[in-house]
């Protein structure tokens, strides 16, 4: 199924308030060591190499999978005083948890370092899984819907906008914790970083994942939440609605037909919050669960039971 493909924020490691932030600031400098301290010198150097103490790795626990496009659990064990994660955005609770995205074409290797208050040092290799995105081809798609005119680019651009300000929110709730499930049930047409090709011409990358089913059928919360965003004929993406499961964690619906919430509205793990509908771009009738750790794109399909 055709649809809005709209490129994701590059990732950022800017601190938020209990983030990720810089290391600390270098040494100004000690003054020399007379001539005369040769092992004095050599014992303070050695000192000096041994660098700060390092933390037990019972520290930090994980769960999930690394891999591209994959979500991990995280908890601290003691209060953090910083964290250095390149290409990451990490806010820590209160209660020591946090959520780690590995994007689309995260590389195999991705190193967090962890620094406790108690001045303790933990360092946490990531071997990322690599993986292989099939490309997917839709004709017979009408020129309007590929070639944009310079207004629905602008208002897609504004669209865009939009959506990266609320994704990029950090709210206290953790309704991640109790899983997820599947929104609609139905055979998966198209899948999460999918390159599309669009009547023979590049038309970016799939996001999410694509279940086809028929008009009017239910879209269930796949966990719990707040619901942010409702708003219709969005350009690409038609009515749309965006779930804020906490901590930087969202779920987004497009193409949908009608709303069953409304914005403010909590929800609970599969309650009814909107209908499957075909409007935005798209050649049928179907629901795109997209989802999203602040600007990092997750696969939707790594959190949820495989579909049968």
């Amino acid at each position: 199924m055709a649809d809005a493909s709209a490129a994701p924020l590059a990732s950022a490691s800017a601190p938020a308030p209990a983030s990720a932030d810089a290391p600390a600031d270098a040494d100004a400098g000690a003054a020399p060591a007379p001539a005369d301290a040769g092992a004095a010198a050599a014992a303070s150097a050695d000192a000096g190499d041994a660098g700060p103490p390092a933390a037990d790795d019972g520290r930090l626990t994980v769960e999930g999978r690394a891999v591209q496009g994959g979500l991990l659990r995280a908890k601290l064990n003691g209060k953090l005083r910083r964290m250095a994660f390149p290409g990451h955005r990490v806010t820590v609770s209160d209660e020591g948890e946090f959520l780690i995205a590995f994007s689309r074409n995260a590389p195999a290797h991705e190193k967090l370092t962890i620094t406790f208050d108690d001045g303790q040092v933990l360092e946490k290799l990531f071997d990322v899984e690599q993986r292989t995105y099939e490309v997917d081809k839709v004709d017979n798609l009408p020129e309007n819907m590929v070639k944009l005119d310079m207004a629905t680019r602008v208002k897609l651009t504004q669209a865009e906008k939009k959506l990266d300000a609320i994704r990029n929110k950090y709210t206290k709730k953790n309704c991640y914790k109790n899983g997820f499930i599947w929104p609609s049930k139905g055979p998966v047409t198209s899948r999460y970083g999918q390159p599309r090709v669009l009547n023979g011409t590049d038309g970016g990358v799939h996001w999410g994942v694509d279940i086809a089913v028929p008009v009017g059928s239910p879209v269930r919360a796949p966990a719990c939440g707040k619901v942010v965003f409702v708003e219709k004929d969005l350009p690409l993406s038609g009515h749309t609605m965006i779930i804020d499961h906490g901590h930087g964690l969202t779920s987004t619906f497009i193409h949908l037909h009608g709303f069953a919430a409304k914005v403010n509205d909590e929800v609970k793990q599969g309650q009814v919050v909107a209908t499957v509908g075909m409007t935005g771009r798209t050649n049928g009738p179907h629901l795109d669960w997209r989802m999203n750790l602040f600007e990092t794109r997750v696969d939707p399909e790594l959190l949820v039971t495989p579909a049968k």
